[in-house]
């Protein structure tokens, strides 16, 4: 009897430890940041919440990694990619809470996640704004039991593709130091 016990106590521990669902997180964030959007003006502290949503989402490491060529990575030593991921997390951070308006909706239709493995999903999201509609596809990755995000794909433009691209054409002309410090520039415009 108290084998039994013990076990069921285990199994309860060990679900009440299991990943969240994905769409659901994706849910409660943007019923969060929704809310945020629809007020004509944001407070300091709301705008600062939107940055935490935004940090509580993401896996910066990752989106950071993967918006640059693989060789561009491997050939950074370990704190030039930390700096790099820093100040990559502060531009978007940033940039993104001055630019909330483009995901503001009516309403939202969320698809079922898609699942490859158990550590990574895809959501899909139908927005509508005024009778408009925009997809947003969320790939995302289990990340010490949580669901995050590693890139937003906005009606099939991917941020970490476009931040790819980008990062490339400035790499061809300008070392990674600089680049650094054109994101951390971009990051301090931002946050004005």
């Amino acid at each position: 009897m108290f084998k039994k016990i013990l076990i069921a106590i285990a199994c309860a521990s060990l679900l009440s430890f299991a990943a969240e669902d994905p769409v659901s997180v994706v849910k409660s964030k943007d019923v969060e940041l929704q809310n945020i959007i629809k007020k004509s003006k944001r407070t300091a502290k709301e705008t600062e919440r939107v940055k935490n949503l935004l940090n509580d989402s993401f896996d910066f490491a990752l989106l950071a990694k993967k918006s640059l060529a693989a060789s561009d990575w491997k050939a950074q030593d370990e704190a030039s990619q930390q700096k790099f991921v820093t100040e990559f997390q502060r531009m978007v951070r940033n940039s993104s809470a001055n630019r909330l308006e483009l995901y503001r909706a009516d309403s939202t239709i969320y698809e079922p996640a898609k699942m490859k493995g158990t550590d990574d999903a895809r959501v899909v999201a139908h927005l509508w704004n005024k009778g408009k509609e925009s997809v947003l596809e969320y790939k995302m990755t289990l990340v010490n039991g949580k669901w995050k995000a590693w890139d937003l794909v906005i009606d099939d433009l991917s941020t970490a593709r476009n931040y790819k691209e980008q990062f490339s054409k400035i790499l061809k002309d300008k070392s990674f130091a600089e680049l650094i410090d054109i994101i951390s520039k971009k990051a301090d415009e931002a946050e004005k």
